[in-house]
Formats: C-alpha cells, structure tokens, sequence
C-alpha cells in the first residue's frame, strides 16, 4: 500500500535537469567561471515577483520541499485591494497553502448574481448552484489581507529565500560546455544546461535551474528575453471606488452588473465593505469624476454617501494581451507577465493562480527527476488554450456591458429580463444552470475518459465513522482511486515503481452504505456519503475501451519525453506505438482515476492502468490532436456569455 503522503524534500544539490536553449538567453562563459557564481549555492526554482501569483507559486513549490529564491522589488504588498473575488477552483487551491487555511472563515461567499437595468430593475438573478469542491462557488476576499497571511505562511518554509527590495537586471542561460551551439537549436535531447544566472540591481548574482517571471504586466523579465506582448490597450476609462461599511449592504447582497446605457456599472460586497466600478463617458474628466464631489455623485443613487467611508479610488483601462511565447529555454512567464485580461470575467487573478498550480508540479517532477524538461512545453498548451477563451469571452461581455446605443442595449435587456421569466428556465437559472464545471479543454487534456476533469471533494466516511473531505487524505503528488477495490493491487510492475517513484496516494472508494461489505482491506477504504466519486468513476462512456484506444492512451500533459532516471521500468513508460495488445482479463480489478497533483484528472481507467498508460511523458508515433467537441469550449452569444459572467463573478 502506497504511502498517504511523501516526505519534503532534501536541499538538492546542483545538477543538470534540462534541455532547451535559446539564443535569447547569452551563453557567458565568463559568468559561468566566475568564483562568486560557483561559490553561490544553485536554487531549483528563482521567482521574480512577489505579488500573488508570485506568492503561491513560491508556496507550492517550498511546499514540497523544493529550493526558491524570490526577488522583488518592493519590501511589502500592495496596500490596496485590487483583485475582489475568487472562484471555487481557485479557493480550494488557495485554503492548502500555508498561512491560507483559514481563508474561507474570512471571505464574503456569494451565493447569487444579478443583472439589472435603468433604474436598477431586475432583469434576470442568477444562482450559482452547489458546488462540488467543498467551497462557495465564488467568494469576495480582501486582498492585502490574503497577501499579507500568505507571506507569513511562506515565512515558514525553510527551503524559500526572499530578496526583498531587489530587482531582476540580467538573465543569462550558459550549457556547460560553454560553447553555446545548442543555444543556437533551441532544443536539444542533451542534458547539459547549467541553468540560469540572474543579475540583481545590487551588483549580486544568482543561480537556479529554473525561473520564473510573475513580475507584472510590464514585465521585465519578458522584455529580457525579447518575447512579444501582443494584444490590445482599451481606452475606454472606468473608475474603481472601493468603502467601507459598518454593515454588509442589505440591499447590495449579490454580484451585480448594470446594462444601463447611460452608465454602465458594476457592484460587488467586500469583506468589510463595498465596490463600485463606473464606466466613465466620453468628455467626462476622469480627475473630477475620481474627486470626492464626482464621487458621492455616482454613489448616492445606491448608498448615502455619509454612511460609507472611500477608502480607494482609481481611473484603469484594460488590456487584452498574451505573450507570444510562455517560455524560453529555463525562464517562463505567469500570471499577468503571461497574458493580461478584461476585467468583465473576472479570471485575472483566478487565471495567474492556474498558472502557478499548472507549473508548481511540472517544475517538481522535473526537478525529481521523473520527467524530462519539455513537460513544461505542455503548461503553456494548457494555459494559453483556457486564458484565450477567458479573454474572447470577456471581450464579448465587455461589448454588451459597456454598450451605450439605447436601441442596443433595449434589446439586450428584453432578452434578459424574457429569460428570467420564462418557466422552467427562470428556476434552473436561479438553481445554477449556467455554472461551468472547471475542466480543461479536451484537445489538451488528452483522450482517456474523464480526462481533464477537476476532481471533486465530497464528503467521505471512514471504517471507524469519522467524516472527512477528500481533499484532507489527500497530497500534493499524484492521487490513484479504486471503485471498490485497491487500485494499486493490480498495477503490473512498471505501473507500481511509476507510483511509487512520485509517492502516490491510493485508496479505495465504495458507493453509500458500502462499508458494510468491505471485507479484506488492502488499502484505506472510504464510503462516498454522496456518491459523487462513484458516479465519477462509473460514467457510462467509460464501459467501451477498443484494446488500440489503451494503448494509445497517455497523457499529452507533456508530449515527446519518456522518463529520464535511465531505469529500464522508467524506459518502459514511454508508451510504444506497436500492434494493440489485448489485456488479458484481471480479477476482481476496480476501475482507477488517476489524479493529477493539481486535482485534475489524468483519466479514468476500466482495469487498473499499465505502465505503458502513465505519463512518462510521450506520444506514440502517429498519434493525432483529434477534437473533443464535448470537451472544447465554444463561443456563445453576447447576452449568454453576460449570464454566464454573472453567475460566475471572480474580478
């Protein structure tokens, strides 16, 4: 039986991890032989920017025991709030980093959205229904707040150093052999990178094999490495006004947007008080609207101006950008560094935290050796595919949202309000029906069944009657479920040191009432109270599997690269692209999900996976990206992208 957990690792010690090179990123051999650099121990992982996006990746990663060096130039956060809300993906991440495991008792959750028109008439409410990941469907949180416990959280893991009032100056990425010609191929099967040296603003350098750069939409690290931000700057004007309350707002509960042609809005509850956002009108000046007359202006036909205490005001426009690349060879991009979005979705902040989640445990099993370095070529195929789609989506309800033709926006307002009231659909909306499940998109989640999901946390009971969530049996690693059965039992032995080598979780799951008839345990067994796991894993799609479908099954979470510890099981691993082999029968086998560090599932198997199955990382020759359109997001119309915002508000 597979451990629940793994032990943190070690400090490692310098070693060649990678292959990618670029010219962008100079060969110095005089760096490279400079004693103060060797003197200097290397770090896995250096993050420039300790912002949010910044924080939690540093979180994740000293979480699992990895080396990180942080650099940023400011000595504290932001003071002010700037993002306001977060979505249930997002906050179940948050709540398992250090310093955040209280973060749900101090956040406003949001159980509703609303969209109303001139006059605040209510147009259409919106639920956002129940949610299967053990948190509010979306909450408010206040930010500096959130920022300040997770530092302090970070400021207990002994494997993450800060820099503080330092800033990034210089990158340079040199091989070993110091000739620098397969910086000029840009890839290369070798595993001679000596990683990265980093130059600070005080004249000091640092080593790491990896870098990260979650320093902000003008970054400077994607300006070093010469990466494009292309994309649009909208000069349209809005100004943000964040109080303070001695009450939450009775008669503000909900998320709420405003299609009032003469002044589109948007409102939203704070811990602690309120936030208002206006879009400004053309010849309006944004000095005097963001003045305390201009102020008191906008808010006095929703709150007594004298009941509340401004607390922030700002004027902001919008971007919609993406770097052309996320990664040059050892430096990538996340957060807004990576792409900047409209805030009419509200998935900025919700789609940095991703990227730092999509990376932490790429870089750890490259960093343990279980994967070679072009894994990380899958986090930007994963993460581009999801913030393209939010920003599309954004800038169509940006387009609805900020129309000022009357004629326009009565027709958007009659669709609507004819929504909310026509039978049947009035109560499916106002019970959830536009709340997406969070998955990934299939053409990048790969093509087992179930794959891309996001796993669910549902209550469970243990053979001695305590109830616990799953996300609390489970780790940061990889997670094996058995349907009635030990999933590990009928692993062949490529499979087993696969799990074992990544420390892996492996349990048992039974339907409701199951425990009764559990008889011999060969693993930790627990009854799924709502039955959810048990539906997961017993979807009718997964009953026919053709023997060329097993074989061709593996995850594209990083094509092109088998296991790298040079064992002949980790060679077994890459999946071989020969005649289908049938399986042969296996007793008693239960089906198993395979679940990905970050909760999402690699796939659901009807008999316990081969070897040949999990990621060692590679495509079988041939293999082709065929479309899943069950899977991939489509385009909607404006008005039902606008509800769809709505019952799922995260700015």
């Amino acid at each position: 039986m597979l451990a629940p957990g793994r032990p943190a690792l070690s400090l490692p010690s310098p070693r060649p991890a990678g292959s990618h090179k670029d010219p962008q990123l100079r060969d110095d051999p005089q760096l490279r032989d400079d004693p103060q650099v060797q003197d200097d121990p290397q770090v896995d992982v250096l993050i420039a920017g300790y912002g949010p996006v910044g924080a939690v990746l540093a979180a994740l990663l000293g979480g699992r025991g990895l080396s990180v060096a942080v650099v940023e130039p400011q000595h504290e956060p932001v003071p002010l709030p700037r993002a306001v809300s977060l979505d249930e993906e997002v906050l179940r991440l948050l709540v398992r980093l250090p310093g955040l495991g209280d973060l749900i008792d101090h956040v406003h959750a949001s159980e509703r959205s609303t969209i109303l028109g001139p006059g605040r008439r209510v147009l259409i409410e919106l639920g956002l229904g129940e949610s299967e990941l053990g948190m509010p469907a979306a909450a408010f949180f206040h930010q500096p707040t959130l920022e300040r416990d997770l530092r302090a959280g970070i400021a207990t893991l002994p494997t993450v150093r800060l820099h503080l009032g330092r800033a990034v100056t210089a990158l340079h990425q040199h091989t070993r052999s110091g000739t620098g010609n397969a910086a000029r191929h840009g890839h290369d099967d070798g595993h001679d990178d000596d990683g990265v040296t980093v130059e600070l603003d005080d004249g000091s350098r640092l080593r790491a094999r990896w870098v990260v750069g979650c320093d902000g939409a003008a970054s400077p690290v994607r300006r070093m490495l010469g990466i494009g931000y292309q994309g649009s700057t909208f000069t349209q004007r809005w100004l943000v006004v964040d109080v303070t309350t001695p009450a939450p707002l009775a008669h503000l509960p909900y998320f709420t947007y405003s299609c009032d042609p003469r002044r589109p809005s948007v409102s939203m509850p704070m811990p602690g008080g309120h936030r208002w956002e206006w879009m400004l009108l053309p010849g309006e000046d944004p000095e005097q609207m963001a003045a305390p007359a201009g102020v008191r202006a906008l808010l006095r036909p929703w709150v007594d101006p004298d009941q509340v205490q401004v607390t922030r005001t700002a004027v902001y426009t919008f971007h919609a950008r993406t770097a052309d690349r996320w990664r040059r060879g050892r430096v990538l991009l996340a957060g807004d560094a990576a792409h900047s979005m409209p805030p009419f979705s509200g998935q900025g902040l919700g789609a940095g935290v991703r990227d730092a989640a999509a990376l932490a445990w790429r870089l750890d099993e490259i960093l343990r050796g279980l994967a070679r370095d072009d894994l990380l070529d899958s986090y930007e195929r994963e993460r581009r595919r999801h913030v393209e789609t939010v920003i599309a989506g954004s800038l169509r309800i940006g387009r609805v949202l900020q129309t000022t033709d009357p004629a326009l926006s009565r027709l958007t307002r009659t669709l609507l309000f004819t929504l909310g009231r026509t039978p049947g659909l009035r109560q499916a909306l106002r019970g959830g029906a536009t709340q997406q499940r969070p998955r990934l998109p299939g053409r990048v989640a790969g093509p087992l069944p179930g794959a891309g999901l996001v796993l669910p946390n549902p209550r469970l009971r243990t053979l001695d009657g305590h109830r616990r969530q799953l996300d609390d049996l489970l780790t940061d690693g990889w997670t094996l479920i058995g349907l009635g059965g030990d999933p590990v039992a009928g692993l062949d032995p490529t499979a087993r040191a696969w799990a074992d080598r990544r420390g892996a979780t492996a349990f048992a799951v039974v339907p409701p009432g199951g425990l009764r008839a559990v008889a011999e345990v060969t693993c930790p067994v627990f009854e799924d109270l709502d039955g959810t796991l048990v539906r997961l894993l017993t979807a009718p799609r997964l009953a026919r599997v053709s023997p060329l479908a097993r074989v061709s099954r593996v995850s594209r979470v990083g094509q092109g690269s088998p296991g790298v510890d040079g064992s002949s099981a980790s060679r077994a691993l890459a999946p071989r692209p020969s005649a289908p082999r049938v399986n042969a029968p296996r007793v008693n086998a239960p089906r198993v999900a395979v679940v990905r560090p970050d909760r999402f599932l690699l796939g659901i198997f009807p008999t316990p996976p081969r070897g040949t199955d999990l990621p060692g990382f590679a495509t079988p020759a041939g293999f082709r990206d065929t479309p899943r359109p069950d899977l991939d997001q489509v385009d909607c119309t404006d008005s039902v992208d606008l509800i769809a915002a709505a019952a799922n508000p995260s700015p």
